[in-house]
């Protein structure tokens, strides 16, 4: 998966309208919630291969941090 497509997918998985960057701040997005971070673990299990623990979430400020952590 590209970077690309990664946005693309994140936004499904998110379920938001908004179109998202890798400079988009997770507290920004209405949809960045306890059940947006548990769909976003299922995600990077599915589709990226990486495990996650949801303390893990505690880092993430950005999209882009949640792409470093699936190696994108």
């Amino acid at each position: 998966m590209n970077r690309e497509e990664f946005l693309t997918q994140l936004q499904d998985v998110l379920q938001t309208e908004k179109v998202l960057s890798f400079d988009t701040k997770l507290q920004e997005l209405e949809e960045w919630d306890s059940l947006g971070a548990m769909a976003t673990m299922a995600f990077l299990d599915k589709k990226c291969g990486v495990k996650t623990i949801y303390k893990d979430f505690a880092f993430f400020k950005t999209v882009e941090d949640i792409a470093k952590k699936a190696g994108i």
